[in-house]
Order: structure tokens, then sequence, then C-alpha cells
């Protein structure tokens, strides 16, 4: 839906991107363990190849190497990237919320900083402090809609120090087992995004991409508030609100990308 509310001009650029994030993506999360970490390397390789080379017989990485060439944004977004998913592929628990925002920004931030630069242009990197913090905020909000999934595939993205803070064992949660203490838990991560969100979006106004960051605020908020409303069945389904929930909020970018 984000992409389709791209003004057109960016929309492939965008397309781009997107196309190479989950193909990285495939690379970290899909298929046998023990291969994740080969393909990831491969695709990375392939990726650095096609960006020395100027091009690729790829579709997908032709067209990244050649957004990026375009807009002449720096390379360090795809290698945080790629750092980040070599850390989901070995993983570890996140000891403290810290350690969990300093991946959100390398994984969600930076491949969305490569976006937002596609739309507003070099100037974004102004506000690239705050929309490190708005992307930490989405991918927090990732985390507690894929909880379910996330602990299927072994992986348990809440802090520790905050399972701790409220009293729940990290392994009631990795065995789905429902403790009271962990409504308590859930309550405390949505509330970072919603008393966060308005905020950021506030103090990003006056940039390019402001109108953008508030119908994220939105989208998100409806995300966590879904989570709350699901109680206990996070640990064992995905969250989605309704998709017509989401089309009121991204209509406006919507009618106005694509007239009717």
């Amino acid at each position: 839906m984000l992409l389709r509310a791209m003004p057109a001009a960016a929309r492939p650029h965008m397309a781009a991107l997107v196309a190479h994030g989950c193909r990285a993506d495939v690379c970290a999360d899909s298929g046998p363990i023990e291969d994740r970490q080969r393909r990831l390397a491969e695709f990375a390789e392939a990726t650095w190849a096609a960006l020395a080379a100027g091009g690729s017989e790829d579709p997908v990485l032709h067209a990244t190497v050649h957004t990026y060439r375009t807009f002449g944004m720096p390379l360090s977004s795809i290698e945080d990237m790629f750092t980040a998913m070599r850390r989901d592929v070995d993983f570890r628990d996140f000891a403290t919320y810290a350690e969990l925002c300093q991946w959100a920004r390398q994984m969600t931030g930076s491949a969305g900083f490569a976006g937002m630069w596609v739309v507003a242009g070099p100037e974004v990197t102004e506000a690239e402090s705050l929309f490190g913090e708005v992307s930490e905020l989405c991918q927090l909000s990732d985390v507690l809609c894929d909880l379910s999934e996330d602990l299927d595939d072994g992986r348990l993205y809440l802090p520790l120090e905050d399972l701790d803070r409220f009293g729940v064992d990290p392994d009631d949660v990795k065995a789905t087992r429902w403790t009271p203490a962990m409504g308590d838990l859930l309550a405390f991560e949505a509330a970072r995004v919603t008393d966060r969100f308005p905020a950021l979006a506030a103090e990003l106004d006056h940039t390019l991409i402001g109108p953008l960051i508030h119908a994220l605020d939105e989208h998100y908020r409806l995300l966590v508030a879904s989570v709350l409303a699901a109680g206990q069945d996070v640990l064992h389904r995905p969250v989605q609100p309704p998709v017509g929930e989401f089309l009121n909020v991204w209509r406006p970018f919507l009618r106005a990308a694509i007239p009717c």
C-alpha cells in the first residue's frame, strides 16, 4: 500500500528498493536454517558485484544499482541491512531495548531512509536521526504483530530487560504460555509507539516527508491497538487489522498518486 501511495516518479525506484529488501529477507528468513547464512552471503556478494559493475543481468539487482546511482545515495544503507539480517540468521536474544533499537535502525531504518531519499532528496539527511527513531517504532510494532511467527522460527525479539521488568519468564514466551504479566509487558511496548510517534511526526512537519510520517503514525497505531485487543492470541497467530482500516489512512495519498 505504501508503494502505491508514492508519487509516480518515485514508484519505480521505491519498487526496486522494496524488491531488493524482499529478496534479501527471503534468504535470511526462509528455507532450511543451515542454508540461510550461505544464501544471504551469496546475495550480498551479488549485490556488491552489481554495484561495482554498474549493473547486472538480474533485474532486481540492476534496478537497485540504477536507483542508488540515480540519487547518489550512500551504500551504507545496504551494508546496514545485510548486517541486521546476518544477526537474524545467527540469532541471539536482545538483552536491552537499546540493542533492539540499533538492530531496528539497521534493518528498517536503512531501507526506509533510502526510500525517503527517493521521495525528498538528499535534504532528508537533515532529519536522519528523527527518521531513525521512526524506524525503531515501526520495527517494534512489527515485532509485536509478528510475535507468534517469530517464536515459531525460534526468535524472541522482545528485550530481555523488559521481560525482567514485568516478571515475564522468557521460557514461558518461547513456549507460547500466556501469563497475566505478559499483558502488562505488551501494553508497555505498545506505549513506546503511541507515546513517541506523534511527537516525532510533529518534529518532521517541516520536511517533505512530514505528511508521510503522520500517515505512518496512524498506520502503526492501528497495529499496536490490534495487538492489545488480541491479548493472548498474539502468541498463536500474527496480528493484522482489517485492510479497510489501512485504506482509510492511506486513501488521501492513493488518490493523489493515482488520480481517478
